[in-house]
């Protein structure tokens, strides 16, 4: 049987789940120090394009198969919804 070709890499800006990574910004800046937070969900980048992302394809499910483009407008969604979170906190 012949493997399915995969689509192009998502290479947007903003698609569906910029809003997943701004609410998890958020979450992240209200219960952990925003460095630590920023931290964690920009290491989780490069996890989800060279580990999810492989092993959800062998299950025929495209996951995480994106661009650097696209994830590092992933990082800024993320940063901004810490800086949310953060200025929630403080206000608080």
């Amino acid at each position: 049987m012949p493997k399915k070709k995969k689509p192009p890499r998502n290479n947007k800006l903003y698609d569906r789940w910029s809003w997943i990574h701004l609410v998890s910004g958020v979450i992240f800046g209200l219960i952990m120090n925003p460095w630590v937070a920023l931290a964690i969900m920009a290491a989780y980048e490069p996890v989800e394009n060279f580990i999810l992302s492989p092993i959800c394809w062998r299950f025929g499910l495209l996951f995480g198969y994106e661009s650097w483009h696209n994830a590092l407008s992933d990082i800024v969604f993320d940063a901004a919804g810490i800086i949310i979170g953060s200025f929630l906190l403080a206000v608080r």
